[in-house]
């Protein structure tokens, strides 16, 4: 599923990273239990202790992957990148603690484990694992209830709840996994496998692999863009799109830049400059540079009504709207208005007496 996103779709998009995020994520945290009953552990040391658990990692992830779903203009800035900082923090302990172990002796491993804390840091993780999966659940309904997606008829959405509620179960089976391998020990059978008829261990496995291909499968047919054109496109997501475009233009005016391209838009936006290009072109019935030039027409003549002559030429208020040169500035603002930036100037000041 990873290599179909990178091969097919637009891999940039933050919605693309983080569902590739989390399907890496919730995938190497299968590999131990499976090195262990494919006896890969006892033939090959250097794997005891191999920092592969990142479930701890699955809740933020897939709460930031939400956000930016439903959020087109979302950033893994620095306020969203804190959801990361305390799994990061475990996992630079789990990284320690298998280099620390790599240069000793096999029947060593574990005691210096121990005295580094490993079995006291091990219960804090499995308790912030609890704590997390039922804290970021709940933000995730949460997120899901303020955009009224809960009540929502569209299929494509509502898989997303059925998600959450499936990856909590399976997080809650994996610590009870987790729990049982810890008072049993791993890889023998609880009262529970006998009980049920089969392990437990590698049941929570097949279960968690089965739900990362749904997530997978979900995820790159709904949410991620192709990377050509598609006849079909949901209007939805367009209009989103469409509005992003018309805020990032209205609120943070990176026309006024002189350099401002298609491609640096494209960049802004996190798409391709094709994908930016045939979005004006097919939906808002303009072209690229027609979009920007109008943009910094209307920027010249907000600052020619507040009287921005008195202090400056007419081509270095052009300039500092964002215009390169004087002949563009002259053309673009007769074919935005009919009429020649002198003859607006003359009409402002014959309404100004009028008034």
């Amino acid at each position: 599923m990873i290599f179909l996103i990178l091969r097919n779709r637009n891999w940039r998009l933050i919605q693309n990273k983080l569902l590739i995020s989390l399907l890496l994520v919730i995938g190497v945290s299968l590999l131990p239990a499976f090195f262990g009953n494919a006896g890969l552990i006892h033939k090959h040391k250097y794997l005891l202790f191999v920092p592969l658990h990142l479930v701890i990692f699955v809740f933020p992830i897939l709460y930031l992957y939400l956000k930016s779903i439903f959020n087109f203009t979302f950033r893994l800035n620095r306020e969203n990148s804190l959801h990361l900082m305390i799994p990061i923090s475990f996992w630079l302990y789990y990284i320690f603690i298998w280099i620390g172990t790599l240069s000793i002796p096999v029947e060593e491993k574990g005691n210096w484990a121990m005295g580094m804390g490993y079995f006291q840091i091990n219960f804090v993780h499995n308790i912030v694992l609890l704590l997390m999966a039922c804290g970021y659940s709940f933000l995730s309904f949460q997120e899901l209830s303020e955009k009224k997606i809960l009540n929502s008829k569209q299929k494509h959405i509502q898989w997303i709840t059925y998600l959450l509620i499936f990856l909590f179960v399976g997080v809650m089976v994996e610590l009870i996994s987790a729990l049982l391998g810890k008072i049993y020990g791993y890889w023998k059978s609880s009262p529970l496998d006998i009980w049920l008829g089969f392990s437990l261990t590698m049941f929570v496995k097949v279960y968690n692999a089965m739900l990362l291909y749904i997530i997978s499968l979900m995820g790159y047919l709904t949410y991620s863009t192709f990377n050509k054109n598609r006849k079909v496109v949901d209007k939805d997501f367009i209009d989103q799109k469409l509005q992003n475009i018309l805020r990032i233009m209205k609120t943070e005016k990176p026309y006024l830049n002189s350099d401002f391209s298609l491609a640096t838009f494209a960049r802004q936006l996190e798409t391709n400059p094709s994908a930016l290009s045939n979005l004006l072109n097919n939906h808002l019935n303009t072209k690229f540079n027609d979009f920007t030039n109008k943009y910094r027409i209307e920027e010249v003549k907000d600052k020619l009504k507040i009287g921005a002559l008195h202090n400056l030429t007419l081509e270095s208020i052009a300039k500092d709207s964002g215009f390169k040169s004087k002949t563009t500035f002259y053309r673009a603002f007769y074919k935005f208005n009919s009429q020649t930036p002198k003859e607006y100037i003359a009409q402002l000041e014959n309404e100004k007496k009028v008034s």
